[in-house]
């Protein structure tokens, strides 16, 4: 009887090791979000009454309104009546608003921490909660489902990422250059999208070693995606060069012009010595010198003026002109007219308006220069003259393409996300938490 017992309690045992091993499991994966970092002052408010929770542990329930943390001699401080010590956690009521940090609104808790004299506040809330409030940002609920699921899994797999490169106290800042948060609400989260999210709950991809993977993305590359090696000056295994199918993209090409006095200014004030702009060297796009990626993208440009020649990369180029790419081959000179204006006369030759008519320009008889050297884009000063880019392309170009995913699917209904995932990202594997 003893030993059937014992057995019992064993058997017990065993099953509550297994139920809380499987509650362990199931939890939901958290995220800290950086909301800010660095300011004196930041503004709390509420709808409702909600919650302080001082790190010793010290529960209040805060009248709803609005509060600002500021911080005195090392502690935080509420409208100078109440004091939290080094950090304070803001949760809400059961069945209440969220609290909000400068007016916008935050599921999950909300603590703020004393830096020295400034303030880091954190958003601590579930990952799945977190890609529905950026992911939209990325897609279009009129996509097809195998494309979003394809954008979901890679912004689970980057979050995770820098979630496991965390050594501080949040993970990933609300500003990441690869995924932006702005909270929750109506104009931010979109129900299909969630949707698919959560059609993909859980599921990651991991390199080799089974950790998640650094899941960059790009809006479009213009035809073929970039390689990390090129890039970033270091292979990385799933980062390579594929082929992409972007060529709906609204920015498969594109066209920018800029004046030479516009560029000279922003030289200047990036601290480059120019002047006045004599040249531009790059080389051409279907040459793909060693100023270029193997892709095409440009690596650097050189640029020489009366004050000096610099040397600047394609990407900071791109930066100070806005410029969808580092993928373009550019031009100088007086663009050739695309319309012509013309009078309109009445019966009795009296001018009683006029109208544009496009017209085609062809340019023959071009400088020598431009045939012999055509890495050297000469600037003469004159009046009307431009620096034109012709483009391809939106972002960086490296990992899966947001178009490129879209074309991917609209081309084949049998194709699946994890279709896309291979592609865009090869040497990986779909991990499920």
């Amino acid at each position: 009887m003893e030993y059937i017992m014992l057995r019992r309690i064993l058997v017990l045992t065993m099953l509550l090791l297994s139920l809380a091993l499987a509650s362990v499991c199931a939890a939901a994966e958290q995220l800290r979000v950086a909301l800010i970092e660095g300011q004196s002052t930041v503004e709390i408010s509420c709808e409702d009454e909600f919650q302080a929770q001082s790190a010793a542990g010290e529960k209040q329930t805060l009248p709803k309104g609005k509060y600002f943390v500021h911080v005195a001699d090392g502690r935080l401080v509420l409208d100078d009546a109440h004091s939290f010590g080094g950090a304070v956690t803001f949760t809400p009521l059961a069945g209440k608003a969220l609290p909000q940090v400068n007016q916008r609104s935050y599921k999950g808790s909300l603590r703020v921490l004393a830096q020295g004299e400034k303030l880091l506040v954190v958003n601590q809330l579930e990952l799945e909660t977190y890609l529905a409030s950026v992911l939209p940002a990325k897609t279009m609920v009129v996509w097809p489902d195998e494309a979003v699921k394809a954008q979901a899994v890679a912004a689970r797999s980057y979050a995770l990422y820098k979630k496991q490169h965390s050594s501080g106290a949040y993970d990933i800042k609300a500003l990441d250059k690869e995924l932006t948060y702005f909270g929750t609400g109506s104009r931010i989260e979109k129900s299909a999208v969630t949707k698919l999210i959560m059609a993909t709950k859980g599921q990651y991809l991991a390199d080799s070693s089974g950790r998640a993977i650094e899941a960059v993305t790009t809006s479009s590359s213009g035809g073929r995606t970039e390689s990390a090696a090129q890039l970033w000056g270091y292979p990385v295994s799933y980062l390579q060069s594929v082929e992409d199918y972007d060529s709906d993209s609204p920015e498969s090409t594109w066209e920018y012009r800029a004046t030479p006095a516009v560029l000279e200014g922003l030289l200047a004030q990036r601290g480059y010595t120019v002047g006045k702009l004599a040249s531009i060297r790059l080389s051409p796009l279907d040459e793909k010198g060693v100023d270029r990626t193997d892709t095409g993208r440009v690596k650097y440009l050189i640029l020489s003026g009366a004050s000096g020649t610099a040397k600047v990369s394609g990407s900071e180029l791109a930066d100070m002109l806005g410029l969808s790419s580092t993928l373009f081959d550019l031009e100088t000179g007086t663009p050739a007219p695309e319309t012509l204006n013309v009078p309109i006369e009445n019966y009795y030759g009296m001018e009683i308006g006029s109208k544009d008519i496009d017209i085609k320009v062809k340019e023959d008889g071009k400088p020598v220069w431009k045939n012999l050297v055509r890495s050297y884009h000469m600037l003469g000063g004159g009046k009307d003259e431009k620096i034109i880019f012709h483009g391809k392309g939106k972002g960086e170009g490296l990992g899966l393409s947001d178009w490129g995913a879209r074309g991917m699917a609209n081309s084949n209904a049998k194709l699946t996300y994890k279709d896309i995932l291979r592609h865009y990202y090869p040497q990986t594997s779909l991990v499920q938490r």
